[in-house]
Protein backbone atom coordinates (compact mmCIF):
# COMPACT_ATOMS: atom_id res chain seq x y z
CA UNK A 1 0.00 0.00 0.00
CA UNK A 2 1.23 3.53 -0.70
CA UNK A 3 2.18 5.69 1.81
CA UNK A 4 -0.77 8.16 2.77
CA UNK A 5 -0.99 10.89 4.91
CA UNK A 6 -3.36 10.44 7.63
CA UNK A 7 -4.69 13.72 9.30
CA UNK A 8 -5.67 12.72 13.59
CA UNK A 9 -8.11 15.56 15.25
CA UNK A 10 -8.89 14.86 18.81
CA UNK A 11 -8.74 17.14 21.49
CA UNK A 12 -7.29 14.16 23.90
CA UNK A 13 -3.52 14.65 23.87
CA UNK A 14 -3.37 10.83 24.76
CA UNK A 15 -5.91 9.91 22.21
CA UNK A 16 -3.98 11.94 19.52
CA UNK A 17 -0.61 10.69 20.45
CA UNK A 18 -1.90 6.23 20.65
CA UNK A 19 -3.63 6.62 17.14
CA UNK A 20 -0.23 8.91 15.84
CA UNK A 21 1.79 5.34 16.91
CA UNK A 22 -0.28 3.31 15.21
CA UNK A 23 -0.50 4.85 12.14
CA UNK A 24 2.69 5.47 11.73
CA UNK A 25 3.32 1.87 12.25
CA UNK A 26 0.69 0.74 10.18
CA UNK A 27 2.09 2.98 7.31
CA UNK A 28 0.75 5.70 7.22
CA UNK A 29 2.52 9.22 6.98
CA UNK A 30 0.57 10.91 10.33
CA UNK A 31 -0.28 14.90 11.61
CA UNK A 32 -2.17 15.63 14.90
CA UNK A 33 -4.28 18.40 15.25
CA UNK A 34 -6.12 18.69 18.98
CA UNK A 35 -9.27 21.17 17.37
CA UNK A 36 -11.04 21.77 14.33
CA UNK A 37 -9.59 25.12 13.58
CA UNK A 38 -6.05 23.50 13.82
CA UNK A 39 -7.05 20.91 11.50
CA UNK A 40 -8.04 23.02 8.60
CA UNK A 41 -4.82 25.00 9.16
CA UNK A 42 -2.76 21.91 8.75
CA UNK A 43 -4.92 20.51 5.62
CA UNK A 44 -3.83 23.67 3.41
CA UNK A 45 0.03 22.48 3.86
CA UNK A 46 -0.51 18.20 4.71
CA UNK A 47 -3.13 17.24 1.87
CA UNK A 48 -4.07 14.35 3.83
CA UNK A 49 -5.78 11.47 1.73
CA UNK A 50 -7.57 10.27 4.65
CA UNK A 51 -8.73 12.51 7.83
CA UNK A 52 -10.37 10.60 11.33
CA UNK A 53 -11.38 12.92 13.58
CA UNK A 54 -13.58 13.10 17.26
CA UNK A 55 -16.79 13.89 16.84
CA UNK A 56 -17.44 15.92 20.04
CA UNK A 57 -15.16 18.88 20.37
CA UNK A 58 -14.59 21.94 22.39
CA UNK A 59 -15.46 24.98 19.50
CA UNK A 60 -16.01 23.74 16.57
CA UNK A 61 -17.66 20.09 16.16
CA UNK A 62 -16.19 16.95 14.14
CA UNK A 63 -19.68 17.68 12.15
CA UNK A 64 -19.07 20.97 11.23
CA UNK A 65 -15.33 19.87 10.07
CA UNK A 66 -16.62 17.42 8.02
CA UNK A 67 -18.71 19.64 6.36
CA UNK A 68 -15.15 22.14 6.20
CA UNK A 69 -13.65 19.41 4.65
CA UNK A 70 -16.17 18.19 2.33
CA UNK A 71 -16.63 21.66 0.77
CA UNK A 72 -12.60 22.17 0.44
CA UNK A 73 -11.20 19.04 0.24
CA UNK A 74 -14.65 17.03 -1.71
CA UNK A 75 -12.71 13.52 -2.41
CA UNK A 76 -10.97 12.85 1.30
CA UNK A 77 -12.22 10.60 3.13
CA UNK A 78 -13.76 11.41 6.72
CA UNK A 79 -13.96 8.91 9.48
CA UNK A 80 -15.80 9.81 12.65
CA UNK A 81 -15.23 8.67 16.06
CA UNK A 82 -17.39 8.45 18.61
CA UNK A 83 -19.06 7.72 22.08
CA UNK A 84 -22.53 5.48 22.49
CA UNK A 85 -23.96 8.22 23.49
CA UNK A 86 -23.73 10.30 20.00
CA UNK A 87 -23.88 7.33 17.97
CA UNK A 88 -27.03 9.01 16.10
CA UNK A 89 -25.09 11.80 15.32
CA UNK A 90 -22.31 9.78 13.92
CA UNK A 91 -25.01 8.01 11.41
CA UNK A 92 -26.42 11.61 10.48
CA UNK A 93 -22.73 12.90 9.58
CA UNK A 94 -22.91 9.71 7.59
CA UNK A 95 -25.93 10.63 5.87
CA UNK A 96 -23.29 13.98 5.11
CA UNK A 97 -20.85 12.73 3.58
CA UNK A 98 -18.91 11.34 6.29
CA UNK A 99 -16.85 7.64 4.98
CA UNK A 100 -17.70 5.85 8.32
CA UNK A 101 -17.65 6.09 11.88
CA UNK A 102 -16.00 4.14 14.84
CA UNK A 103 -17.20 3.38 18.49
CA UNK A 104 -15.21 4.49 21.21
CA UNK A 105 -13.46 2.23 22.87
CA UNK A 106 -12.24 0.13 20.26
CA UNK A 107 -9.99 -2.85 18.94
CA UNK A 108 -6.92 -1.73 17.15
CA UNK A 109 -7.98 -4.23 14.64
CA UNK A 110 -11.02 -2.93 13.85
CA UNK A 111 -9.55 0.99 13.36
CA UNK A 112 -6.95 -0.18 11.09
CA UNK A 113 -9.48 -1.98 9.10
CA UNK A 114 -11.43 1.35 9.03
CA UNK A 115 -8.30 3.36 7.67
CA UNK A 116 -7.40 0.59 4.81
CA UNK A 117 -11.00 0.78 3.58
CA UNK A 118 -10.51 4.55 3.46
CA UNK A 119 -7.34 3.86 1.98
CA UNK A 120 -8.39 1.89 -0.79
CA UNK A 121 -11.19 4.47 -1.54
CA UNK A 122 -8.50 7.88 -1.61
CA UNK A 123 -6.66 5.12 -4.35
CA UNK A 124 -9.83 4.75 -6.09
CA UNK A 125 -10.67 8.22 -6.44
CA UNK A 126 -6.87 9.13 -7.66
CA UNK A 127 -7.25 6.26 -9.66
CA UNK A 128 -10.56 7.77 -11.45
CA UNK A 129 -8.81 11.01 -11.53
CA UNK A 130 -6.10 9.78 -13.49
CA UNK A 131 -8.23 7.86 -16.11
CA UNK A 132 -10.55 10.94 -16.48
CA UNK A 133 -7.71 12.82 -17.02
CA UNK A 134 -6.33 10.14 -19.74
CA UNK A 135 -9.82 10.26 -20.80
CA UNK A 136 -9.79 14.11 -21.28
CA UNK A 137 -6.75 13.73 -23.60
CA UNK A 138 -8.86 11.85 -26.09
CA UNK A 139 -11.81 14.63 -25.91
CA UNK A 140 -9.45 17.48 -26.30
CA UNK A 141 -10.17 20.37 -28.80
CA UNK A 142 -7.72 18.98 -31.43
CA UNK A 143 -9.61 15.79 -31.30
CA UNK A 144 -12.74 17.58 -33.07
CA UNK A 145 -10.77 17.18 -36.64
CA UNK A 146 -11.61 19.69 -39.04
CA UNK A 147 -10.00 23.11 -41.07
CA UNK A 148 -13.39 24.71 -41.97
CA UNK A 149 -14.71 27.91 -40.58
CA UNK A 150 -17.99 26.60 -39.30
CA UNK A 151 -15.60 23.83 -36.91
CA UNK A 152 -13.07 26.41 -35.90
CA UNK A 153 -16.50 28.57 -35.04
CA UNK A 154 -17.41 25.28 -32.81
CA UNK A 155 -13.72 25.11 -31.52
CA UNK A 156 -13.92 28.49 -30.52
CA UNK A 157 -17.32 28.74 -28.44
CA UNK A 158 -15.61 25.54 -26.68
CA UNK A 159 -12.99 27.43 -25.63
CA UNK A 160 -14.82 29.94 -24.30
CA UNK A 161 -17.80 28.13 -22.37
CA UNK A 162 -15.86 25.21 -21.04
CA UNK A 163 -14.32 27.07 -17.92
CA UNK A 164 -17.67 28.60 -16.99
CA UNK A 165 -20.56 26.72 -15.25
CA UNK A 166 -22.92 28.21 -17.85
CA UNK A 167 -25.43 25.27 -19.16
CA UNK A 168 -24.82 24.71 -23.33
CA UNK A 169 -27.30 23.82 -25.98
CA UNK A 170 -25.89 21.60 -28.87
CA UNK A 171 -27.49 21.24 -32.29
CA UNK A 172 -26.78 19.63 -35.27
CA UNK A 173 -27.74 16.57 -37.29
CA UNK A 174 -27.38 13.05 -36.16
CA UNK A 175 -23.80 12.04 -36.60
CA UNK A 176 -22.31 15.48 -36.54
CA UNK A 177 -20.86 15.08 -33.44
CA UNK A 178 -22.50 16.21 -30.68
CA UNK A 179 -21.18 13.80 -27.87
CA UNK A 180 -17.92 14.59 -28.94
CA UNK A 181 -17.91 18.25 -28.68
CA UNK A 182 -20.14 17.90 -24.99
CA UNK A 183 -17.71 15.39 -23.71
CA UNK A 184 -14.70 18.27 -24.80
CA UNK A 185 -16.21 20.69 -23.31
CA UNK A 186 -16.50 18.74 -19.79
CA UNK A 187 -12.82 17.46 -20.00
CA UNK A 188 -11.81 21.53 -20.36
CA UNK A 189 -13.91 22.42 -17.25
CA UNK A 190 -12.65 22.46 -13.52
CA UNK A 191 -14.97 19.48 -13.51
CA UNK A 192 -12.72 17.34 -15.24
CA UNK A 193 -11.78 15.16 -12.46
CA UNK A 194 -16.10 15.45 -11.64
CA UNK A 195 -17.95 12.31 -13.48
CA UNK A 196 -19.28 12.58 -17.04
CA UNK A 197 -23.15 11.09 -17.77
CA UNK A 198 -24.98 10.85 -20.31
CA UNK A 199 -28.66 10.39 -20.95
CA UNK A 200 -30.23 9.67 -23.87
CA UNK A 201 -34.18 11.17 -22.94
CA UNK A 202 -35.27 9.47 -26.11
CA UNK A 203 -34.52 5.91 -25.55
CA UNK A 204 -36.99 5.67 -22.29
CA UNK A 205 -40.28 6.86 -21.54
CA UNK A 206 -41.50 9.26 -19.40
CA UNK A 207 -41.86 7.81 -16.57
CA UNK A 208 -38.74 5.63 -16.63
CA UNK A 209 -36.59 9.31 -17.87
CA UNK A 210 -37.86 10.47 -14.25
CA UNK A 211 -36.78 7.38 -12.18
CA UNK A 212 -33.24 7.68 -14.20
CA UNK A 213 -32.60 11.15 -13.83
CA UNK A 214 -33.80 11.62 -10.55
CA UNK A 215 -33.86 8.31 -8.65
CA UNK A 216 -36.56 7.09 -6.89
CA UNK A 217 -37.50 5.97 -3.23
CA UNK A 218 -38.03 1.81 -2.12
CA UNK A 219 -41.69 1.43 -2.61
CA UNK A 220 -42.27 4.06 -5.24
CA UNK A 221 -43.92 1.91 -8.03
CA UNK A 222 -44.38 -1.69 -8.48
CA UNK A 223 -40.58 -3.19 -8.90
CA UNK A 224 -38.92 -0.77 -6.52
CA UNK A 225 -37.06 -2.72 -4.25
CA UNK A 226 -34.79 -0.29 -3.12
CA UNK A 227 -33.76 3.05 -3.23
CA UNK A 228 -32.48 4.10 -6.88
CA UNK A 229 -29.97 7.24 -6.97
CA UNK A 230 -30.49 8.72 -10.03
CA UNK A 231 -28.41 10.09 -12.76
CA UNK A 232 -28.28 13.91 -11.45
CA UNK A 233 -27.47 12.36 -7.99
CA UNK A 234 -24.43 10.35 -9.72
CA UNK A 235 -23.52 13.21 -11.84
CA UNK A 236 -22.85 15.50 -8.67
CA UNK A 237 -19.54 17.79 -8.50
CA UNK A 238 -19.38 16.75 -12.66
CA UNK A 239 -21.41 17.08 -15.82
CA UNK A 240 -24.84 15.29 -16.90
CA UNK A 241 -24.94 15.41 -20.85
CA UNK A 242 -28.94 15.43 -21.84
CA UNK A 243 -29.15 13.85 -25.35
CA UNK A 244 -32.06 14.01 -27.11
CA UNK A 245 -34.09 17.08 -25.43
CA UNK A 246 -36.35 17.64 -27.71
CA UNK A 247 -38.06 13.93 -26.95
CA UNK A 248 -39.07 14.68 -23.77
CA UNK A 249 -42.98 15.23 -22.49
CA UNK A 250 -43.81 18.84 -21.40
CA UNK A 251 -44.80 17.07 -18.02
CA UNK A 252 -41.15 15.93 -17.40
CA UNK A 253 -39.91 19.41 -19.07
CA UNK A 254 -41.38 21.01 -16.14
CA UNK A 255 -39.57 19.14 -14.16
CA UNK A 256 -36.15 19.52 -15.26
CA UNK A 257 -36.87 23.37 -15.06
CA UNK A 258 -37.10 22.76 -11.38
CA UNK A 259 -33.45 21.64 -11.77
CA UNK A 260 -31.92 24.44 -13.38
CA UNK A 261 -33.77 27.07 -11.08
CA UNK A 262 -33.16 25.61 -8.05
CA UNK A 263 -30.41 23.16 -7.82
CA UNK A 264 -32.78 20.57 -6.10
CA UNK A 265 -33.64 17.44 -7.22
CA UNK A 266 -36.44 15.06 -5.80
CA UNK A 267 -36.63 11.38 -6.22
CA UNK A 268 -39.76 9.99 -7.66
CA UNK A 269 -42.13 8.80 -4.34
CA UNK A 270 -39.85 10.90 -1.95
CA UNK A 271 -40.78 14.46 -0.56
CA UNK A 272 -36.63 15.35 0.41
CA UNK A 273 -35.13 17.95 -1.73
CA UNK A 274 -31.54 16.30 -2.67
CA UNK A 275 -28.91 19.36 -3.75
CA UNK A 276 -27.10 18.32 -6.47
CA UNK A 277 -24.02 20.73 -8.65
CA UNK A 278 -24.62 19.81 -11.64
CA UNK A 279 -23.48 21.28 -15.18
CA UNK A 280 -26.44 20.56 -17.67
CA UNK A 281 -25.33 19.95 -21.45
CA UNK A 282 -28.12 19.35 -24.15
CA UNK A 283 -28.49 18.44 -27.09
CA UNK A 284 -30.76 17.74 -30.08
CA UNK A 285 -30.84 16.88 -33.72
CA UNK A 286 -34.55 19.35 -33.50
CA UNK A 287 -35.21 22.80 -34.25
CA UNK A 288 -36.58 24.03 -30.70
CA UNK A 289 -37.48 27.34 -31.37
CA UNK A 290 -40.08 25.85 -33.88
CA UNK A 291 -41.06 22.96 -31.51
CA UNK A 292 -41.30 26.04 -28.86
CA UNK A 293 -43.89 27.72 -31.33
CA UNK A 294 -45.66 24.42 -31.65
CA UNK A 295 -46.13 24.01 -28.34
CA UNK A 296 -44.24 20.52 -27.87
CA UNK A 297 -41.32 22.51 -26.18
CA UNK A 298 -41.51 24.77 -22.67
CA UNK A 299 -40.34 28.26 -23.57
CA UNK A 300 -38.69 28.83 -20.69
CA UNK A 301 -36.70 25.56 -19.86
CA UNK A 302 -35.88 26.33 -23.72
CA UNK A 303 -34.30 29.83 -22.68
CA UNK A 304 -32.83 27.76 -19.61
CA UNK A 305 -31.00 25.56 -21.85
CA UNK A 306 -29.86 27.87 -24.77
CA UNK A 307 -27.35 30.01 -22.60
CA UNK A 308 -24.48 29.36 -25.06
CA UNK A 309 -25.82 28.09 -28.14
CA UNK A 310 -23.37 25.77 -29.91
CA UNK A 311 -24.21 24.52 -33.63
CA UNK A 312 -22.16 21.83 -35.18
CA UNK A 313 -22.75 22.11 -38.84
CA UNK A 314 -23.22 18.94 -40.87
CA UNK A 315 -20.84 17.38 -43.29
CA UNK A 316 -22.53 18.77 -46.59
CA UNK A 317 -21.76 22.32 -45.29
CA UNK A 318 -18.38 21.71 -44.80
CA UNK A 319 -16.89 19.24 -47.62
CA UNK A 320 -13.47 20.82 -47.07
CA UNK A 321 -13.39 18.90 -44.04
CA UNK A 322 -13.72 15.24 -45.69
CA UNK A 323 -10.17 14.78 -46.59
CA UNK A 324 -9.15 15.60 -43.37
CA UNK A 325 -11.73 13.61 -41.53
CA UNK A 326 -11.24 10.45 -43.87
CA UNK A 327 -7.33 10.25 -43.11
CA UNK A 328 -8.33 10.68 -39.43
CA UNK A 329 -10.10 7.72 -39.03
CA UNK A 330 -7.93 5.39 -41.88
CA UNK A 331 -4.99 6.67 -38.85
CA UNK A 332 -8.11 5.18 -35.69
CA UNK A 333 -9.37 2.20 -37.71
CA UNK A 334 -5.02 0.97 -38.86
CA UNK A 335 -4.75 0.86 -35.27
CA UNK A 336 -8.16 -0.60 -33.60
CA UNK A 337 -7.64 -3.79 -35.88
CA UNK A 338 -4.29 -4.08 -35.82
CA UNK A 339 -4.05 -3.49 -39.80
CA UNK A 340 -0.80 -2.31 -42.29
CA UNK A 341 -1.43 1.36 -43.42
CA UNK A 342 -3.52 2.43 -46.37
CA UNK A 343 -4.10 5.21 -48.01
CA UNK A 344 -6.94 6.69 -50.09
CA UNK A 345 -7.16 6.80 -53.78
CA UNK A 346 -7.82 10.13 -55.73
CA UNK A 347 -11.23 8.79 -56.98
CA UNK A 348 -11.76 7.93 -53.63
CA UNK A 349 -11.40 11.00 -51.85
CA UNK A 350 -13.48 12.71 -55.01
CA UNK A 351 -16.84 10.05 -54.41
CA UNK A 352 -16.42 10.89 -50.63
CA UNK A 353 -16.22 14.46 -51.22
CA UNK A 354 -19.86 14.07 -53.72
CA UNK A 355 -21.36 12.14 -51.36
CA UNK A 356 -24.54 13.69 -49.49
CA UNK A 357 -23.68 12.23 -46.22
CA UNK A 358 -26.98 11.47 -44.81
CA UNK A 359 -25.29 10.25 -41.56
CA UNK A 360 -22.65 12.71 -41.33
CA UNK A 361 -19.27 12.29 -39.54
CA UNK A 362 -20.65 9.13 -38.14
CA UNK A 363 -21.20 7.60 -41.19
CA UNK A 364 -17.92 8.81 -42.80
CA UNK A 365 -16.26 7.09 -39.77
CA UNK A 366 -18.01 3.72 -40.64
CA UNK A 367 -17.40 4.17 -44.53
CA UNK A 368 -13.90 4.23 -43.99
CA UNK A 369 -13.59 1.63 -41.07
CA UNK A 370 -15.15 -1.05 -43.04
CA UNK A 371 -13.26 -0.07 -46.34
CA UNK A 372 -9.83 -0.05 -44.36
CA UNK A 373 -10.87 -3.78 -43.50
CA UNK A 374 -11.77 -5.39 -46.21
CA UNK A 375 -9.88 -3.59 -48.94
CA UNK A 376 -7.25 -5.85 -50.05
CA UNK A 377 -4.72 -3.30 -51.51
CA UNK A 378 -2.33 -1.07 -49.52
CA UNK A 379 -4.94 2.17 -51.54
CA UNK A 380 -8.17 2.01 -51.20
CA UNK A 381 -10.06 2.88 -54.46
CA UNK A 382 -13.79 4.29 -54.72
CA UNK A 383 -14.96 0.34 -55.90
CA UNK A 384 -14.05 -0.06 -52.08
CA UNK A 385 -16.27 2.13 -50.84
CA UNK A 386 -19.69 0.88 -50.09
CA UNK A 387 -21.75 4.36 -49.29
CA UNK A 388 -25.37 4.56 -48.30
CA UNK A 389 -27.46 5.29 -51.47
CA UNK A 390 -24.60 5.04 -53.52
CA UNK A 391 -25.91 3.86 -57.08
CA UNK A 392 -23.00 2.24 -57.93
CA UNK A 393 -23.38 -0.58 -56.37
CA UNK A 394 -27.52 -1.08 -56.91
CA UNK A 395 -26.35 -4.37 -58.97
CA UNK A 396 -25.65 -5.52 -55.87
CA UNK A 397 -22.60 -6.73 -56.74
CA UNK A 398 -18.53 -5.24 -56.40
CA UNK A 399 -17.48 -4.38 -60.04
CA UNK A 400 -14.39 -6.38 -59.38
CA UNK A 401 -17.07 -9.35 -59.25
CA UNK A 402 -18.93 -8.23 -62.20
CA UNK A 403 -15.61 -8.30 -63.98
CA UNK A 404 -14.16 -10.94 -63.23
CA UNK A 405 -10.99 -9.75 -61.90
CA UNK A 406 -9.63 -10.71 -58.49
CA UNK A 407 -6.83 -10.21 -56.37
CA UNK A 408 -5.45 -13.05 -53.66
CA UNK A 409 -7.04 -10.99 -50.86
CA UNK A 410 -10.05 -10.34 -52.05
CA UNK A 411 -13.38 -11.20 -50.32
CA UNK A 412 -16.45 -10.70 -52.20
CA UNK A 413 -19.77 -9.57 -50.14
CA UNK A 414 -23.03 -9.36 -51.29
CA UNK A 415 -24.68 -6.17 -50.71
CA UNK A 416 -27.67 -7.77 -48.52
CA UNK A 417 -24.80 -8.58 -45.55
CA UNK A 418 -24.32 -4.45 -45.07
CA UNK A 419 -28.02 -4.59 -43.70
CA UNK A 420 -26.82 -6.11 -40.73
CA UNK A 421 -25.79 -4.17 -37.66
CA UNK A 422 -22.26 -2.10 -38.67
CA UNK A 423 -20.51 -3.84 -35.30
CA UNK A 424 -21.44 -7.12 -36.43
CA UNK A 425 -20.75 -7.12 -40.18
CA UNK A 426 -17.07 -5.59 -39.65
CA UNK A 427 -16.41 -8.10 -37.62
CA UNK A 428 -17.94 -10.96 -39.81
CA UNK A 429 -15.84 -9.11 -42.47
CA UNK A 430 -12.50 -9.36 -40.54
CA UNK A 431 -12.95 -12.73 -39.76
CA UNK A 432 -13.89 -13.71 -43.47
CA UNK A 433 -10.92 -12.36 -44.69
CA UNK A 434 -8.64 -14.03 -42.28
CA UNK A 435 -10.17 -17.34 -43.05
CA UNK A 436 -10.04 -16.37 -46.69
CA UNK A 437 -6.21 -16.02 -46.58
CA UNK A 438 -5.66 -18.98 -44.18
CA UNK A 439 -7.84 -21.21 -46.86
CA UNK A 440 -5.87 -19.85 -50.03
CA UNK A 441 -2.34 -20.57 -48.50
CA UNK A 442 -3.74 -24.11 -46.57
CA UNK A 443 -3.19 -23.00 -43.05
CA UNK A 444 0.52 -21.66 -43.64
CA UNK A 445 0.19 -18.80 -41.05
CA UNK A 446 3.28 -16.40 -42.06
CA UNK A 447 2.11 -16.78 -46.12
CA UNK A 448 -1.52 -15.95 -44.76
CA UNK A 449 -0.08 -13.36 -42.86
CA UNK A 450 1.69 -11.84 -45.83
CA UNK A 451 -1.17 -11.99 -48.07
CA UNK A 452 -3.12 -10.02 -45.41
CA UNK A 453 -0.07 -7.62 -45.06
CA UNK A 454 0.47 -7.93 -41.55
CA UNK A 455 2.93 -9.90 -39.43
CA UNK A 456 2.28 -12.98 -37.92
CA UNK A 457 1.79 -12.53 -34.49
CA UNK A 458 -0.68 -9.31 -35.20
CA UNK A 459 -2.53 -12.90 -37.51
CA UNK A 460 -2.15 -14.61 -34.36
CA UNK A 461 -4.24 -12.54 -32.25
CA UNK A 462 -6.81 -11.61 -35.12
CA UNK A 463 -7.00 -15.35 -34.59
CA UNK A 464 -7.82 -15.49 -31.52
CA UNK A 465 -10.05 -12.53 -31.48
CA UNK A 466 -12.13 -13.84 -33.58
CA UNK A 467 -11.60 -17.57 -32.51
CA UNK A 468 -10.40 -19.44 -35.31
CA UNK A 469 -8.54 -22.37 -34.70
CA UNK A 470 -7.16 -24.95 -37.15
CA UNK A 471 -4.28 -26.65 -38.10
Amino acid sequence: MPRYRLLIVDDEPRMTQVLGILGERWGYEVRTASDADQALRELQEFPAEIVLTDLKMPGMSGEALLNQVRARHPETPVIMMTAYATVKSAVDAMRNGAFDYIMKPFENEELRLTLDRAAEYARLKQDNAYMRRELGLRYRVDNIVGESEGIHDVLRLIERVAPTRATVLITGESGTGKELVAKAIHFRSARATGPYVRVNCAALVETLLESELFGHEKGAFTGAMRTHRGKFEEADGGTIFLDEIAETSNNFQAKLLRVLQEGVITRVGGNANIRVDVRVIAATNRNLEEFVQQGKFREDLFFRLNVVPVHIPSLKERPSDIPILAEHFLKEAMEEHDLPPKRLSEDAVELLKRHRWPGNVRELENAIERAMILSPDKVITADDLWLQNDQRHSSGSHRRQTEGESSPGDVHIPLSILERPLGNFLDEMAKLRVLHALDRTEWRKQEAADLLGIDRATLYRQMKKFGITGS
